[in-house]
């Protein structure tokens, strides 16, 4: 030990100012160098992965929070639809209540103090979910009579529409001939036509 502090005394006195100054920047260097390769540089490639770990995670947040609000808004149109479709079932006849709305109507119409002359359903029309049925009737009595007998028809509890009227006078007597909308409730939807390309030559 005493040999190796005699041999630095006397490098320290014979050494020259190039000498010594190298060994200081390479004892400074050396430890910045092994710092810089063996710390400095993994551990930035770990938060360089870090970081895209989080950009990552962070998108997938993201694409789950817009699922979840998708998910809601599907929730709200769902209720929102079941709820119209309830309201819907209730003011539009079902098969079986076809014939017992008939009879209401018959019995308004005597209500009224009219004459049925004619009153029967037509062919059924298909549409999206239901189908609607109309219902001609001639029918003939005073003008305030059958007024009435409409107004009577909007207080149903199904849904009868007045979709066309037509007067005329027979035998003395105010004639109307009236055609009525009645809705069938089906639950199947109307089938697309499918539209066939033609062929090019």
């Amino acid at each position: 030990m005493k040999a190796l502090l005699e041999k630095l005394q006397t490098w320290e006195e014979t050494a020259t100012k190039r000498e010594k100054f190298l060994i200081v920047f390479v004892s400074v260097l050396v430890p910045l160098f092994l710092f810089y390769q063996f710390y400095y540089v993994q551990a930035k490639e770990k938060i360089n992965i870090l970081r895209e770990d989080v950009k990552k995670l962070d998108l997938e947040i993201k694409k789950y929070e817009n699922s979840v609000k998708k998910i809601k808004v599907l929730e709200v149109q769902m209720k929102q639809r079941r709820e119209f479709l309830n309201r819907i079932k209730k003011i539009l006849p079902s098969e079986k209540e076809i014939p017992d709305i008939l009879r209401q109507i018959s019995d308004l119409a005597k209500e009224n103090n009219l004459e049925i002359i004619t009153f029967e359903p037509g062919k059924e029309k298909p549409q999206d979910y239901y189908n609607i049925i109309p219902l001609k009737m001639e029918i003939e009595g005073r003008f305030s009579n059958i007024v009435n007998f409409l107004n009577s028809i909007e207080s149903l509890q199904r849904l009868v529409v007045l979709n066309d009227i037509k007067f005329q006078i027979k035998n003395n007597q105010l004639n109307a001939m009236a055609t009525f909308h009645t809705f069938k409730y089906t639950g199947v939807p109307l089938k697309k036509k499918e539209t066939k390309k033609g062929k090019k030559r």
